[in-house]
């Protein structure tokens, strides 16, 4: 059932019933855990998890070595191909041709028919993968002969795009990448068009949307870009469809039912033995009081029988004792009792914490959205590049003709073009920048902090810098910091870069507003603090144009910004937002008026 799910694109489904056959067959058919197990982790390098790949191919391999070895079966090829493709992912490539090469190394000792019969269709997809991973290296001219022998022995064996027991043999894409590398075009574009057709016959979802992406930036790198517009469309489409169907962690969804499985296993173990505790301590003490009872009459019947207080004294020695024993049993149930509780606590804690890291493992996607923010710079990057290269044939051609003011002028324009291409080179360095800050993971740890004096640091950092850039500038600067204000626990460098932005913001405001020549208007960015409800609150405020009610439904969204191209990437308070609502458990809201100022409040827990 994995193989046509695999085939559609959804991995998370194929995955998860490559997983469940393999722990089915642990109880009664290793050969066949083994066998589940590498289709699995070569699964895993397909859907881009190199890390999940690689660990279950070596599971697969340990299982393996612990088998008796059946002639006429080369199975290690197959999984020395999945490390392969693990280790291209990850750019690995020594390690990745390491392995390209074993998968064609078979086993000299299996002379049985059913091996040597294999072995040709083993080499056409051993070479293919081989000459992938060279041309990764930049290596093309070793990468021809083992290239041209695999086309020889699919031809002759008649093997296609996918083949029953041997997966994707990816030779004509391998082609196409080899005569794009030798820079001929044409037989490029013929061979990742006889690619997509082959995807297509065999209803291959990935193999489709890969050779869809590879087309667009084949035709872009060409110049083509109305084609290259059109497959990338089309990729985008075909991936939008994919991620709805199988999520975005790259995870099967029968690993975590697997993990809730086991550690509810251990929670109920823990609650059963909690319980079996009790019921011992409850026939203990009945045991006890049984004790006592007998003691009791054995005391009287010693008091009636002897008549002499020396039996009596004895008596009480013996109850003293059994006292003591009492109380220190009663004790020490009480203490494994407690640590019971505290070892449950903690494995609940780190159920929650599972939870929450798989949750933060999507934060990542974001940086997607960099292909298409990034696509407006580069643009006028590539057309300030063309026109410079015409000026300069215009430029050689006055100089030729000895015309002095046509080569000055041609010498400004190509000035001005130079410059318009490294203002959007530097815009989309920001964006870059940018993203890069937006998906990485806070390392920093959490102490105690004194946001008053955060506050009041950051504010005339960001004012020092706007007049840096601006010496005619000035605000005024207005703080009312709560004096009783507690220690907040949370990472101070990040709460930090949230400040700084929301200042920097607020000054550019009242810098635009200033600027439009408006009578009597004076500058005022302000900051307070105070406690409210076992909360701490920020309040960041301006007297600048404001913000219309549209803008501000949109003000957290990634790259939104109000600002003129190369000002902002529009990352800052999206950046910001994550870092209270997500990093510190806050929240980050905005209040304003067009015309009267905007004012940012920050709460953080106590």
């Amino acid at each position: 059932m994995g193989a046509p799910c695999v085939i559609q694109g959804d991995y998370n489904q194929g995955i998860s019933h490559y997983l469940r056959s393999a722990d089915l067959a642990r109880a009664y058919n290793r050969y066949s855990q083994e066998n589940q197990l590498k289709v699995v982790g070569y699964t895993y390098a397909d859907w881009g998890n190199p890390t999940k790949a690689l660990y279950y191919l070596r599971q697969s391999l340990a299982v393996h070595a612990a088998l008796p070895r059946r002639n006429g079966y080369d199975w290690y090829a197959y999984t020395y191909r999945g490390m392969t493709l693990a280790y291209r992912q990850l750019h690995n490539y020594p390690a990745a041709l390491r392995y390209a090469t074993l998968a064609l190394a078979g086993i000299p000792t299996d002379t049985t028919r059913r091996y040597a019969a294999d072995v040709p269709r083993v080499q056409a997809y051993g070479l293919t993968l081989k000459s992938a991973v060279l041309l990764d290296m930049g290596r093309e001219a070793e990468a021809d002969p083992p290239l041209v022998r695999a086309r020889q022995l699919a031809d002759s064996l008649g093997l296609k795009l996918h083949n029953q027991g041997g997966g994707y043999l990816d030779l004509e894409a391998t082609w196409a990448r080899y005569y794009a590398a030798r820079h001929e075009p044409a037989r490029a574009e013929q061979a990742w068009l006889i690619a997509l057709q082959q995807a297509r016959q065999i209803k291959s979802v990935p193999l489709r949307l890969a050779y869809l992406r590879a087309l667009a930036n084949f035709y872009a790198q060409q110049g083509q870009t109305e084609l290259a517009g059109r497959y990338a469309r089309a990729g985008l489409v075909l991936a939008d469809s994919l991620r709805a169907v199988q999520g975005a962690f790259q995870v099967a969804g029968y690993e975590a039912e697997r993990a809730e499985q086991a550690q509810q296993a251990r929670i109920q173990g823990l609650r059963l033995a909690q319980v079996q505790a009790a019921a011992r301590a409850r026939r203990q003490r009945l045991l006890l009081f049984s004790t006592l009872a007998v003691l009791a009459l054995l005391a009287g019947l010693g008091f009636v029988l002897w008549r002499g207080n020396r039996r009596q004294r004895q008596a009480n020695t013996a109850l003293n004792r059994l006292n003591e024993a009492v109380t220190q049993q009663k004790q020490e149930l009480q203490t494994q009792r407690d640590q019971l509780n505290t070892s449950l606590t903690e494995l609940r804690a780190t159920q929650a914490q599972l939870i929450q890291r798989e949750k933060m493992a999507s934060l990542g996607e974001l940086t997607a959205g960099i292909a298409h923010e990034i696509q407006n710079p580069l643009n006028f990057v590539n057309n300030f590049a063309e026109v410079s290269t015409e000026l300069m044939a215009e430029l050689r051609e006055a100089q030729a003709a000895g015309d002095a003011e046509e080569v000055t002028a041609l010498a400004g324009d190509v000035t001005q073009n130079l410059g318009k291409i490294t203002e959007h080179g530097r815009r989309a360095a920001a964006i870059v920048r940018g993203m890069l800050e937006h998906s990485r993971t806070s390392t920093g740890e959490r102490a105690p902090t004194d946001l008053n004096q955060l506050c009041d640091e950051y504010l005339r950092l960001a004012y020092q810098g706007l007049r840096a850039k601006d010496k005619s500038f000035n605000a005024a600067l207005e703080t009312e910091f709560a004096a009783d204000l507690p220690l907040v626990s949370a990472v101070g460098p990040d709460v930090g870069r949230v400040l700084l932005n929301l200042f920097s913001n607020a000054f550019y405001a009242v810098h635009k507003r200033q600027q439009t020549g408006e009578a009597s208007y004076q500058p005022i960015v302000g900051v307070s603090t105070h406690v409210a409800n076992n909360h701490v609150h920020l309040q960041v405020r301006d007297n600048g144009g404001g913000i219309s009610p549209e803008i501000q439904q949109k003000i957290f969204q990634p790259f939104f910004t109000t600002k003129p191209t190369g000002e902002g990437t529009g990352l800052g308070l999206s950046l910001s937002h994550d870092i209270i609502a997500q990093g510190h458990g806050g929240s980050l809201a905005v209040e304003s008026r067009e015309g009267e100022g905007t004012e940012f409040t920050i709460t953080l827990p106590r």
